[in-house]
């Protein structure tokens, strides 16, 4: 009897294992976002800590590195992106992160950050300025402003907001270079082609899914 039940509890063990794995890396986002709520509340003060310090939502970093590294404070992507909000190591630099795998380190350099990229958005409205602030952390903030750009020669929409923005950013590839030079004497946007706009497009949208989906409440809450 003990050995069956030893052997059932391994047989257990090891589902549960595959199962989480999947849940965090393949399955819906609202299940992922569920599997993660262990590590969410691991990190949960730190989050909390640097969202105060920095006037941000909690609820929107911790959406963030849901998204980024799945509360993987070691994770590393192929371009070279590091720890739970995976930052370039130029940016971590940049933002004073002498060790982006420190998980205090890394949230408190990525809470700068975001707090810099709010600041650069002033007249959007809250909905729009969050969508353009993830834009801006994944694509970069000079893309965004190219695509402001496009918006600002056009004069058919407003560039504060996200939608018009999200639609700049696909123009913004080589193949719309008559449009770029209707803008710029080079032809070529300030900050170069943008060839992942579908990629941002994506990130912005399972971010902000994530955002909707989380309450704070002494603590993170999952809503179905």
């Amino acid at each position: 009897m003990i050995r069956k039940r030893t052997v059932l509890i391994i047989i257990t063990t090891v589902v549960l294992i595959f199962l989480i794995s999947g849940l965090i890396n393949g399955f819906p986002p609202d299940v992922r976002l569920l599997a993660l709520t262990p590590k969410i509340l691991q990190y949960k003060g730190l989050i909390q800590k640097h969202a105060v310090k920095e006037n941000l939502d909690a609820r929107f970093v911790c959406a963030l590195i849901a998204q980024e590294s799945g509360f993987d404070k070691n994770a590393e992507s192929p371009v070279g992106a590091l720890g739970l909000t995976q930052l370039m190591p130029s940016t971590a630099k940049e933002l004073g992160v002498e060790d982006p795998f420190d998980a205090e380190q890394n949230i408190a350099g990525a809470a700068r950050y975001l707090h810099s990229l709010y600041r650069a958005f002033p007249d959007s409205p809250d909905e729009d300025r969050h969508r353009l602030v993830l834009a801006s952390y994944n694509g970069g903030l000079g893309r965004v402003r190219d695509a402001q750009a496009l918006i600002r020669h056009g004069k058919t929409a407003n560039p504060t907001l996200w939608g018009p923005v999200s639609i700049a950013l696909s123009q913004l590839t080589k193949a719309h270079a008559d449009i770029h030079g209707e803008v710029w004497e080079s032809r070529v946007p300030p900050h170069g082609y943008f060839e992942g706009s579908d990629e941002t497009l994506y990130f912005v949208g399972r971010v902000m899914h994530y955002y909707d989906r989380i309450q704070l409440c002494g603590g993170f809450l999952f809503v179905p």
